[in-house]
């Protein structure tokens, strides 16, 4: 009997703990709870915003959000040196040209097939303001040459600057390349005969991360966009990863035919399609030097990273070499004057891939872009806030 009464006090204390506990436990899960709705709270909902009838509530949501774009913000890099334009509206235009090639190297023989479309100038338009920033390319175009081709092309090149990260991104899908080095091959020797190979196609694409350590006095905005402008002489240190992928496919037949047959080697006859898979890492140093009105800026990263490389031969069989060592290679380079309103200058971008160590073949492959541009920045602070209150998104409380 007084083990049973023994087991029973046991049983009671234990269930006492264990609610105890939960009780405890739940306790502190409505604390954090309240904690987090308060706060959710606190952030949304704003008093001096109007809720009572249904346009109120209507309008609310797009009211908090112009709120929050206006309110002011304690800058996280050292304003004598960078002046941030984010709150103008900037219109720019641009005129610019891409060119990209992909050349077949041979390691026997050490000759080079260099393969390139016929890219146009392209004319465009940028719009920047303190909500979004687009650009895009209308149907404006010239400079093809008459002797080279046609060539198909989508080509799109995203380059998200931030302070303290930038990002390129780049995607290309070419039909129809020239062989840029015909006149090298005998009796091809004259610039004049340009062999044309419709059947080429090279779809491509990378990204390329950068960190800036210097963010707080050296803007990559100020120097190759039209966001930020650097007031005073500065530089940085940068490192990054890369990665890109390559499909390289002539459809009717092997990259190398006549004329050129001759001056390769056997194996790389064959060959029809190569696929490039590259990761890598990488190391620079950005420098802007600033004169007056006068801002010329610079950037170079070198990178080193491995490559795994497949082919495929007209007797549609599937090889792979062994994995090689890369480099890698981001430049760029802008000089431009800007007076805070007007601006206009050239800037250049280079970003390039090489093979170090590999066997039978190589392939090189490079996109770069010049641009001229003009631009003009809109004080729109007075202007903008009368158009913000016409479509009632600020000062509805002196309505």
């Amino acid at each position: 009997m007084y083990m049973k009464c023994n087991f029973f006090r046991k049983y009671i204390l234990l269930l006492a703990v264990n609610l105890f506990l939960v009780q405890e436990g739940s306790a502190q899960l409505d604390s954090i709870a309240k904690t987090l709705s308060d706060t959710i709270i606190s952030k949304l909902i704003v008093d001096d915003i109007p809720k009572k009838t249904f346009k109120d509530k209507f309008m609310y949501p797009h009211r908090w959000y112009v709120k929050q774009l206006l309110r002011k913000r304690t800058s996280d890099f050292d304003t004598t040196y960078i002046v941030n334009n984010k709150r103008k509206l900037t219109i720019t235009i641009p005129i610019s040209k891409k060119f990209y090639g992909v050349n077949l190297n041979d390691l026997t023989t050490r000759r080079k097939l260099k393969f390139s479309p016929n890219n146009y100038y392209h004319v465009g338009f940028n719009f920047s303001n303190i909500i979004l920033t687009f650009g895009f390319v209308p149907a404006i175009r010239f400079g093809a040459w008459p002797n080279r081709g046609n060539t198909k092309s989508i080509d799109i090149q995203l380059t998200l600057i931030g302070r303290r990260v930038t990002t390129d991104i780049n995607y290309q899908n070419y039909k129809g390349f020239y062989i840029r080095n015909t006149n090298e091959f005998s009796p091809y020797n004259t610039a004049l005969d340009i062999i044309v190979r419709p059947d080429v196609n090279v779809v491509s694409y990378g990204v390329n991360t950068m960190f800036v350590y210097n963010h707080k006095k050296y803007s990559l905005r100020g120097a190759f966009s039209f966001t930020d402008v650097q007031r005073k002489s500065s530089a940085s240190f940068m490192t990054g990863v890369y990665h890109s992928n390559i499909d390289f496919t002539s459809n009717d037949s092997s990259f190398v035919k006549q004329p050129f047959n001759n001056f390769f080697s056997s194996p790389l006859k064959t060959v029809n399609k190569i696929s490039l898979l590259t990761i890598g890492v990488s190391g620079g140093y950005g420098y802007t030097y600033v004169y007056k009105k006068i801002i010329f800026s610079n950037a170079l990263n070198i990178g080193f990273g491995g490559q795994k490389t497949k082919y495929e031969t007209v007797d549609k069989s599937s090889h792979s070499l062994p994995l090689s060592l890369t480099s890698h290679v981001n430049a760029k380079a802008a000089l431009r004057y800007d007076n805070s309103t007007f601006f206009t200058g050239v800037l250049a971008t280079y970003d390039s891939d090489f093979s170090l160590l590999s066997e039978q073949f190589t392939v090189e492959n490079y996109i770069s872009r010049v641009v001229l541009f003009f631009g003009y920045r809109f004080n729109i602070k007075q202007n903008g806030r009368k158009v913000l209150k016409a479509m009632g998104l600020v000062d509805y409380a002196t309505k």
